[in-house]
């Protein structure tokens, strides 16, 4: 290896050096973060939650009344799961229908 190189070699460890510390704080930030389980992110993952908000948009948008149709799904917790993401979706598309439009 020539002196040239070498040179470059360290210059460039001392460059990067600063940026393997920014990364090393970040990861750490954002492990803590999974830690600390966020009852809108599992619902958010639920195929029944995301299901329900799905159709009770829907309803919402096409003025039908607040009736899920729970009976979709096949155990409790997923028509619970359901239940929820229906009302939720339902009142978040009345809540928007209602909010004044920008133009």
């Amino acid at each position: 290896m020539t002196i040239k190189a070498k040179k470059l070699s360290v210059f460039l460890a001392l460059m990067a050096a600063p940026w393997g510390g920014v990364a090393t704080v970040g990861l750490a930030g954002r492990a803590t973060r999974l830690g600390q389980r966020n009852v809108n992110s599992v619902q958010e993952r639920d195929a029944a939650y995301r299901d329900g908000f799905f159709w009770g948009e829907l309803d919402a948008q096409h003025g039908r009344k607040l009736q899920p149709s729970v009976a979709r799904w096949n155990s409790d917790k997923d028509r619970a799961s359901f239940r929820v993401g229906y009302e939720k979706g339902y009142k978040s598309a009345l809540n928007s229908k209602s909010a004044p439009q920008r133009q």
